[in-house]
């Protein structure tokens, strides 16, 4: 990053480049700590991709889930008041946004021993009350809302990559995709969700469980099932013990059962859950397939890709459950 545009970004929020702390897991956008006043606060510099709307309408979004309430980190404005600030170095536009610091630890980072089930009903609270609030957002601006979940980029919709993978997946993800785009859009399944939902963006105080919900760069309109399938992917891959299936059906009982306390959701929506599962087995596939090195030191990639090509062509699940008896025990503890 050049050091040009992170002084302009400090002063931006009225501090020195000397006051930032850079922060470790951004993948696409440079990530300082700085602190104002008695606030921490979280300072982004991203390459400008997609155009200055898009942006604007995600900080619009997650002001509107924090006045209300939602588990959302909190857009601050810069000294020029405004909550998205640019800056240009050469070519390269950067977008420059700041937020409130979340307490707690990034739920990846929490040892198995403390995932418990009080966590994952938390976790599910969480999405429950961000889902709930969705329901009721418009815009303040057409040029505001987000693109829809398979015209953006997220671990949903392929992109270049699938188009680049083995035919035998191409075929695989188009007969899922179909399947999924003939779902219905009602309102209580389809809106606003974060669709980038896995544990790295959530921030959770191990004591209180209370969580955050981080990095809301991929909002789209999807299916609220969609927030659902990510995590449930995800924590898959971060689990190492055994008996993986009982694990599984554990944490998406127990998920749910937070969510419902929130939120609605129906068992029909559960039930397609493996259809999302495999379109992100697909999706995360074919992006990691092309540098893939079996001596990937990355933990989470080394668990994710042995075998996962063949587990894709042969058609099996990406987990093994009954979905449909999930909804039935959650109902009967509610």
């Amino acid at each position: 990053m050049d050091r040009a545009v992170v002084q302009h970004a400090a002063l931006c929020y009225g501090v020195t480049s000397a006051q930032l702390r850079p922060l470790s897991g951004g993948h696409y956008s440079a990530v300082y700590e700085f602190s104002r006043g008695e606030e921490a606060c979280v300072l982004r510099i991203t390459p400008d991709e997609a155009g200055l709307d898009p942006t604007r309408g995600m900080i619009e979004w997650m002001r509107f889930l924090c006045d209300r309430g939602g588990p959302a980190a909190r857009p601050v404005f810069s000294v020029h008041r405004r909550l998205v600030e640019v800056a240009e170095d050469g070519d390269q536009r950067y977008l420059i946004t700041a937020f409130e610091k979340a307490r707690g630890v990034l739920a990846e980072t929490l040892p198995m021993e403390q995932w418990s089930d009080e966590l994952f009903q938390e976790i599910g609270k969480a999405v429950g009350s961000v889902h709930a609030l969705s329901r009721g957002y418009v815009p303040s601006d057409p040029a505001l809302r987000r693109p829809e979940w398979n015209a953006g980029g997220n671990c949903f919709s392929a992109g270049e990559e699938l188009a680049a993978a083995q035919a035998t997946i191409r075929e695989k993800y188009e007969a899922v995709l179909s399947y999924v785009l003939a779902l219905p859009k009602g309102e209580d399944s389809y809106g606003l969700v974060h669709a980038d939902l896995h544990l790295a963006n959530l921030c959770v105080e191990p004591q209180s469980h209370a969580v955050t919900l981080l990095d809301f760069d991929d909002c789209a309109y999807g299916w609220y099932i969609m927030d659902i399938a990510m995590l449930l992917f995800d924590i898959l891959v971060l689990y190492r013990g055994a008996a993986r299936e009982p694990f599984a059906a554990r944490f998406l009982e127990h998920y749910l059962r937070g969510y419902v306390a929130q939120s609605s959701t129906d068992a029909f929506w559960v039930q397609q859950l493996p259809h999302f599962l495999k379109l992100l087995e697909m999706v995360v596939y074919a992006r990691l397939s092309r540098n893939y090195n079996p001596d990937d030191e990355d933990p989470w990639v080394s668990a994710f890709m042995p075998n996962r090509r063949e587990r894709i062509e042969h058609g099996v699940p990406y987990v093994q459950l009954d979905f449909a008896a999930i909804p039935e025990r959650v109902r009967a503890d509610c």
